[in-house]
Parts: structure tokens; C-alpha cells; sequence
């Protein structure tokens, strides 16, 4: 592993909370919260922040980006003035906030884009125009997202869409192409969920776990489904596979809602994942689980990772840090690990979006 003078980017998620309700998110649990994210929710304060992302981390990074597994970032409510701190002890530094946009007022986004440096980008996420974006993002509203960014480009802010397209809202892709121009989006980025299972169909649950209609997949995607054959045979699938971690290319660290340092996000979600979300690959989340387990034994325990009690630096600098990631990646192979950053994805579906297309606008 890279020690911290390597270190490039930062991933953080200020916050476990939100608002929406997208189903083929991991916080979402056939219509209810997940139970082991409900029970844990947690935001950093400003002085959890300053702790965490001292003025030796903003001296080293170039980049943060504000995103995380189960939260939005506008649901910390002290997100403005962390970045205000963070632009007057670093102005060169970079900022990417993600988003569903459906949060604050219109004075809250111009104040917004009155702090941010000058490298920076929001990221909304917008499935759909009026009519479809709630189909998916449950709990946002169209209109008001339109608002905040329209409150945010017109005050300076630089401002992306993101449309993860499915067959509701396929025929909307050249639309909301053009609405993105006219508003002044400085990009308009395509993607297809991965995030199917057993069948092109995933169910949307409203109350008492009842099925109320099913999202199904972009007639226009190649998809890969998690199928049986790949659930069954998944130890041979991922044998001799070679873990070719991205993080470790890209040098960046994620610290999650509790100020746990990780290589990514991906390790850092499992131990809040539902078992009994997906029944099909209830065998193969307990062993990812069990795995994580052992990784934070062999560490010492969570709080050895953990910013508030340690300093980043002194974190990913330790001995356990620079060794152990080597050896869960090449001898005991973390499922998770593999999965993600496996060389041979052909093999397998990845969980993440798969972008299809990312067109800049011409805004000049």
C-alpha cells in the first residue's frame, strides 16, 4: 500500500443519512430502512472534520469528494462551512460534492457556490424529468432539484447530471440531454445499473412489503445478470483471480461516517449490508462479512482505523496498514476485493452503475 505523501484523493461520507428511498439502494430493505444502518446513523460535526481532515491532510490531497455508501451530504448540516475551511487552508484543493439535489433552499446553494474553490464540481443525481425521476429516486422531487441547481449554476457553481437510464425513463435521455444544456450543466452522464439479480426485474416495495411495480433494465443496455450459475459457482469463478485494488492506482483512502479509514468505499459498506435482503446470495454476503471480521481482527480492531483516534497519516502509514491490505488482496482474497477489482470482470457482474456515456457541454 502507497504511504501518505502518495495519497491523492479522499473519499468521505459526512453522513450516513438520507432522505430518498432508491430501491436498489443498500439502505433499503424490501421498502424499509436497512435495520443495520438505521441503527447506526451518524454525521460528522465541524470539529469531527478539523479532527479528521487536519491541515496535514489538506497540505497532502489535492482532491475531496463528499459522496459515501448510505448518505447525502447535504444532510450534514455543517457541510458549507467545512468547506470553507477546507478552500482557506488549501485554495488549490478540489471539491466533487454528490448529490440527489433534493435537499436545502435556493439561498442555501448560492451561498453553496459562493465557498467552493475554484476546481469544483455538484454532482445531481436526476433519473428522469417530472414525471419519472421519483419512479427511482424515491423521496426527491424533480421541480425542487431544477430549482437548487439553477440556484447554484446562476451563483458560479459548476454542475453535472447524472441519468441512470432504465426502461421508464429511456425515452427521456434526449431531453433531459438538452434541458442539462439549457440549464447550464457543464456534463450529462449516462449509465445503466448492474444492480440485477436472478432476473431483469427488480422489485419496488411500499407497505407491508408488498411488490407495487418492478424497475426493469434500459432496452438499450448489456446487462449481466447475477444469475444462479454465477451465485453457485462463484469460488471457481473467482479462483485465481488477481486483485488489482483501484484505490491503490488512484491513491485514495475513504473514511466513512464514523471516521473509519479504508482503501474504499467498498470495504468500508460491508459490515451494514442486510443478509436477508437478497436471500439467493444470503451465503456469499456472511462470507464477505466473516472475511471483513477477520481483516479488522488482524488489524487490532476498528479503532486502530479509526481518524478520531488516530491521525490519517499515522494511520495509513502504520505497519498493518501498508502489509495487511497486500495479503487479504493475494492470499486470503477478500471476496469484496475480488469482485471489484478482480482482472477478470468478465466473469462477473460489478455492483456498481456502468457508465455509458459522459458528453461535456459546451456552456461558453
Amino acid at each position: 500500500m502507497f504511504e501518505f505523501t502518495k495519497l491523492k484523493q479522499l473519499h468521505l461520507e459526512i453522513t450516513n443519512n438520507c432522505q430518498a428511498s432508491c430501491p436498489m439502494c443498500s439502505r433499503n430493505n424490501h421498502g424499509l430502512l436497512n435495520p443495520n444502518v438505521s441503527s447506526n446513523l451518524n454525521s460528522w460535526s465541524i470539529d469531527d472534520y478539523k479532527k479528521i481532515i487536519s491541515l496535514e491532510v489538506l497540505n497532502q490531497v489535492p482532491m475531496i469528494y463528499f459522496c459515501g455508501n448510505y448518505g447525502d451530504p447535504l444532510l450534514n448540516n455543517d457541510l458549507i462551512e467545512m468547506i470553507e475551511y477546507s478552500v482557506n487552508a488549501n485554495p488549490n484543493i478540489e471539491i466533487r460534492i454528490h448529490t440527489n439535489g433534493s435537499l436545502r433552499s435556493q439561498d442555501w446553494w448560492k451561498r453553496l457556490a459562493q465557498v467552493m474553490p475554484k476546481q469544483h464540481t455538484v454532482v445531481f443525481a436526476l433519473d428522469g424529468l417530472e414525471d419519472t425521476q421519483a419512479i427511482y429516486r424515491i423521496g426527491t422531487n424533480y421541480n425542487k432539484i431544477i430549482e437548487n441547481a439553477k440556484s447554484f449554476i446562476s451563483a458560479g457553481g459548476r454542475a453535472n447530471w447524472t441519468f441512470i437510464r432504465f426502461k421508464h425513463n429511456e425515452h427521456q435521455v434526449e431531453e433531459a440531454q438538452q434541458r442539462a444544456i439549457d440549464l447550464g450543466f457543464e456534463q450529462f452522464v449516462l449509465k445503466d445499473s448492474s444492480r440485477w439479480l436472478m432476473e431483469p426485474k427488480f422489485p419496488v416495495y411500499g407497505q407491508n412489503e408488498k411488490v407495487i411495480y418492478n424497475l426493469e433494465p434500459s432496452q438499450y443496455s448489456e446487462i449481466k445478470i447475477i444469475d444462479n450459475n454465477i451465485i453457485n459457482n462463484y469460488e471457481t469463478l473467482f479462483e485465481g483471480v488477481e486483485i488489482d485494488c483501484h484505490a491503490k492506482h488512484t491513491r485514495e483512502a475513504y473514511i466513512d461516517a464514523f471516521g473509519n479509514v479504508f482503501p474504499c468505499c467498498w470495504i468500508g459498506a460491508i459490515p451494514y449490508h442486510h443478509p436477508e435482503r437478497h436471500q439467493s446470495v444470503k451465503q456469499i454476503r456472511k462470507k464477505i462479512l466473516n472475511q471483513y471480521n477477520d481483516l479488522i481482527t488482524s488489524f487490532g480492531g476498528i479503532d486502530k482505523l479509526n481518524a478520531m483516534q488516530h491521525s490519517v497519516k499515522d494511520i495509513i502509514n502504520s505497519n498493518n496498514y501498508q502489509s495487511l491490505w497486500n495479503l487479504y488482496w493475494k492470499e486470503n482474497k477478500l471476496l469484496m476485493c475480488t469482485r471489484i477489482c478482480g482482472k477478470k470482470k468478465d466473469l462477473f457482474s460489478t455492483p456498481n452503475d456502468q457508465f455509458i456515456q459522459t458528453k461535456s457541454l459546451n456552456n461558453d
